[in-house]
């Protein structure tokens, strides 16, 4: 399941995170090296997190779209007030979503398993 998640949303994910992490590397005073750890790290963070909103935004459009918001508090120069507050809340969402996606696959499988 979470395989097909990724195959079916990866093109749109790495688009969005290269531009995600260029506006990113724009907005911020430091220059980091591409291939540095903090930015290897950042790119697969949010293209994971990309992937699964994108999902999210294609089978239910407002929890796609709260997802989507959420991955602005993740950085530090967007919301400069709110510096490492808000992140938990993006970590719980996105927790949350998988565990949603999750229980109702594994409800579809025991209720056609058990013909309810």
């Amino acid at each position: 399941m979470l395989k097909n998640i990724v195959k079916n949303n990866y093109k749109v994910g790495l688009l969005l995170t290269c531009a995600f992490m260029l506006f990113l590397t724009n907005t911020s005073n430091s220059l980091n090296s591409i291939f540095s750890y903090d930015f290897i790290f950042s790119f697969i963070m949010y293209f994971g997190f990309f992937i699964i909103a994108i999902h999210g935004l294609k089978k239910y459009r407002i929890i796609g779209i709260y997802l989507l918001i959420t991955i602005l508090f993740i950085p530090p120069n967007i919301l400069p007030e709110y510096r490492g507050l808000l992140f938990p809340v993006t970590y719980l969402s996105f927790i949350s979503y998988l565990g949603f996606i999750i229980s109702k696959q594994l409800f579809k499988k025991w209720k056609n398993e058990y013909e309810l």
